[in-house]
C-alpha cells in the first residue's frame, strides 16, 4: 500500500496488530514507524520487544499480546469507550514525545549537556 494511504488504512481498523520483524529484534531497540502512525487513530495490540515500555505504557497506551488468546480477549472484551481511550492516550504520547520537533529539542539538550560537561 502506498504511504499516502497509511492513515486511511489504520483509521479503518478497530485495532491494529504489530508484530516485530526478526531483523528488527536482532537490531535491538528499533521500533517500527508504523507504531507511531497507528497510534494516531487506532489502538495497537503488539508483541513485546526490548524497551517498548519507553514508548508506550502497557495496558493504557498499548496492549501487549504474549499469546493469541490475549488478542482474542482484547477483541472480545474491551468496551468501545476503553478502546477509544487507549488510542487517545497513545496519540497524546506520540504527539507530545515522539515528534520530529520533540526529538530535535531532545538532541539539542543532549548536546548542551555534553558541551557543559566538556567545558
Amino acid at each position: 500500500m502506498p504511504p499516502a494511504q497509511d492513515r486511511w488504512f489504520y483509521n479503518s481498523q478497530r485495532f491494529t496488530l504489530n508484530f516485530t520483524r526478526a531483523d528488527m529484534i536482532r537490531a535491538g531497540y528499533s521500533p517500527s514507524v508504523r507504531l507511531f502512525e497507528a497510534a494516531c487513530g487506532t489502538p495497537i495490540i503488539s508483541d513485546r520487544f526490548f524497551r517498548l515500555d519507553t514508548i508506550f505504557e502497557f495496558g493504557t497506551e498499548i496492549l501487549i499480546a504474549d499469546r493469541s488468546d490475549d488478542i482474542l480477549r482484547y477483541l472480545q472484551e474491551i468496551p468501545e469507550n476503553e478502546i477509544i481511550a487507549i488510542d487517545d492516550r497513545a496519540r497524546t504520547r506520540v504527539l507530545s514525545q515522539h515528534t520530529a520537533a520533540y526529538r530535535a529539542a531532545q538532541l539539542e539538550g543532549y548536546i548542551l549537556q555534553m558541551v557543559t560537561f566538556l567545558t
